[in-house]
């Protein structure tokens, strides 16, 4: 062999002898930065800021706009006609049930009554003169002393009698009630408005067009708010006796807010399909007046026997998916710490914090500074500092 093919040749061995020692080198850091990235030995720490997991009584308001409205409301209508001869209440003012509220033409359904009563009085009295007449013509028809004609003019003359006793006496009986319904009463409590008529006036019997005024319920009173059907449905899961286990606190138009218990709650019979809501209707206590019907308010929705759960900070919450975690700081000032992945249930938020329902302990170290160091993971060392 020629020198310069042995040198070619030489050369050429040498530089696979480089490659191969660069490869191998190349194998063996990938090795080592592997294993360091794996068990985090070597590594430096994560600065990782934390907050304790604490144990809070969950009781979270709903916020809700409500509609307050009267539990009954009635138009006060006139059942006979005439002229409105008094009218007794205060516009505004509370009435009872079964108050006097208009006069109408009194005296002259008293007259009415009156003749009735004697009419009656007539009746029974020709009645009773029929009857011995027929009674005697029946004597004298058995022993054949009168004749069969006079006979049956006696018993139908009684009959007619009889008939006519029976017409008075519902003759009687509807000037009676004339007469009472002279009185237009109040039909329930509540808080009557504005009379519609005044003194003087001619009034028509029994026309819902022209009512005499309104009285409205004020207490107990109504709220009506809507529910979508995840909320209604979440609310009776959550109440031991269905929604009445809630407290409504309502929020006044001066900013003053009052707490009541609610009496009695149901739910409509079907959910709004445009808007997939459940309407909700609560009664509850009135009695300083405070509420209107009509009125909007304010409305906050609590629990009355509200529960524990455990509480971190929003921010500590890591969503992947539809998978939620959390990363939690175990070990000890001496030994050091290291992070723990957990994979948490959810429930509700509140004012920056999450209600976690499952994977963490009271007590126990969440991270909330530091979740986007691209050096955690499961089993990083921390150094724990104090948050920014």
């Amino acid at each position: 062999m020629s020198n310069s093919l042995q040198y070619k040749a030489t050369k050429k061995g040498k530089t696979y002898l480089f490659i191969g020692a660069v490869v191998l080198l190349a194998a063996s850091a990938g090795c080592h930065f592997y294993g360091q990235k794996k068990t985090g030995v070597g590594m430096p720490p994560v600065n990782a800021a934390v907050e304790e997991v604490k144990e809070m009584v969950i009781n979270n308001p709903k916020n809700y706009v409500a509609l307050v409205q009267a539990i009954n409301s009635v138009d006060v209508v006139a059942k006979v006609g005439g002229s409105l001869d008094k009218v007794n209440f205060v516009e505004g003012s509370f009435v009872k049930k079964d108050d006097a509220l208009f006069i109408i033409d009194k005296d002259r359904y008293k007259a009415h009554y009156d003749l009735a009563k004697a009419q009656l009085e007539s009746a029974k009295a020709n009645l009773t003169k029929t009857e011995r007449d027929f009674k005697r013509q029946k004597q004298l028809s058995s022993k054949n002393i009168a004749s069969q004609a006079t006979f049956d003019n006696a018993e139908s003359a009684y009959l007619q009698a009889k008939a006519s006793v029976a017409q008075a006496e519902a003759n009687l009986k509807l000037a009676e009630l004339d007469l009472d319904n002279t009185e237009v009463k109040a039909y329930i409590d509540g808080v009557i408005g504005k009379t519609y008529v005044t003194v003087g006036n001619y009034i028509k019997a029994s026309d819902p067009d022209k009512p005499l005024a309104k009285v409205v319920q004020v207490n107990p009173i109504r709220i009506a708010f809507s529910l979508t059907d995840k909320e209604y449905l979440s609310m009776k899961a959550a109440g031991k006796h269905d929604l009445n286990d809630f407290v409504i606190n309502i929020e006044l138009a001066n900013g003053e807010i009052f707490r009541e218990k609610m009496d009695s709650v149901f739910a409509s019979n079907e959910v709004k399909t445009g808007t997939a809501s459940v309407a909700v209707y609560a009664d509850i206590n009135n009695d300083k007046g405070l509420l209107k019907p009509g009125a909007y308010v304010k409305m906050f929705i609590t629990s009355a026997n509200p529960k524990k759960g455990m509480v971190v900070p929003e921010k500590s919450i890591v969503q992947t998916g539809n998978d939620a975690f959390v990363y939690v700081a175990v070990g000890n000032e001496d030994n050091g710490y290291r992070a723990q992945k957990r994979k948490v249930t959810l429930g509700e938020t509140f004012d920056g914090n999450q209600v976690v329902l499952e994977g963490v302990e009271k007590g126990e170290k969440v991270m909330v500074g530091g979740l986007a160091n691209l050096m955690l993971f499961d089993g990083a060392q921390l150094n724990l500092i104090a948050e920014k």
